[in-house]
């Protein structure tokens, strides 16, 4: 892993559409585009779009950033650019739900949530996030979020720790707003002052989960495995951005600065990582490339 560059967005230019990507300004990377795919979920049209924009209009490389999100650096016709952006996955929004990569109902929790955030004021620069039960999106360190337990439950994560009420699914969401709106200030501190008592921070307490790397095998279908990847620096050339994108199979953007290639029959996931091994992508969790940075 590596250090990423923590600058302040600024507005996107006048007629931007909405859920257009972050515009940065970095004294190192120059102009960054950062793209926040809900729980970090992609497609395949998504990686084809932005390894030709990288190309074309930044320095031909797609990263790997902080929150599940992608970035383009060195973007040098922000119009243009603009312009150009339609994938529906570039365009999700701007307030990133972090999500537990292995887990699907975490996945449609967190576009359940994205789709009310993106326009509630009390979610501004808080972190939000759905763990699937795994404790791995709990590590995160979230301002607000929730748990699943089960099929039909959860439970809210506030100030980084378990709240100690239950919810059903359905109940969930409305239960999150609600919790962002009377939070005082906008902060994990305040959330977790407010009401330690109801909190349990013993749940998850312990080293954080393994990263998802490698044949990933253990919650899928007979025959059928996800591929979990990582990129040193979390860099890929435009030209392997295509090239994956080309996979034509549902991509996950890991806040590890990882990708998961999901749904492939395990015939198939043998000719993937004879493919992408050799151009970078890291499939061994021992790699001294995955920590280095």
């Amino acid at each position: 892993m590596t250090d990423l560059p923590h600058t302040p967005p600024q507005e996107s230019p006048q007629g931007a559409p909405h859920g257009a990507p972050l515009l940065l300004d970095d004294a190192t990377f120059g102009t960054i585009a950062r793209f926040v795919p809900v729980a970090g979920s992609t497609t395949a049209a998504d990686w084809v779009e932005i390894a030709a924009l990288a190309q074309d209009l930044a320095d031909g490389n797609v990263y790997l950033a902080e929150g599940a999100a992608l970035e383009l650096r060195g973007v040098h016709d922000q119009q243009e650019l603009l312009a150009r952006v339609s994938a529906p996955g570039l365009l999700a929004g701007t307030r990133p739900v972090l999500a537990s990569p292995l887990s699907p109902a975490a996945r449609a929790v967190a576009r359940d949530i994205a789709a009310v955030v993106e326009s509630l004021d009390a979610a501004a620069n808080l972190r939000l996030g759905v763990d699937g039960g795994y404790g791995d999106i709990l590590h995160e360190g979230l301002d607000f979020g929730a748990m699943l337990e089960g099929e039909n439950s959860a439970r809210l994560i506030k100030g980084g720790a378990l709240d100690k009420d239950v919810f059903s699914i359905e109940e969930l969401v409305p239960a999150l707003v609600q919790a962002l709106e009377e939070s005082d200030t906008l902060s994990a501190t305040t959330a977790q002052g407010a009401g330690e008592a109801q909190h349990d921070r013993g749940a998850f307490e312990g080293e954080r989960p393994a990263l998802p790397i490698g044949w990933l095998a253990e919650h899928t279908r007979e025959g059928i495995v996800d591929l979990g990847a990582g990129l040193h620096k979390g860099i890929i050339p435009a030209e392997f951005a295509d090239l994956i994108g080309r996979l034509d199979v549902p991509i996950t953007v890991t806040p590890w600065q990882g990708l998961i290639f999901h749904d492939i029959a395990e015939g198939d996931a043998e000719v993937v990582l004879r493919v992408l091994a050799p151009r970078g992508f890291i499939f061994d969790i021992n790699s001294p490339h995955l920590y280095s940075s």
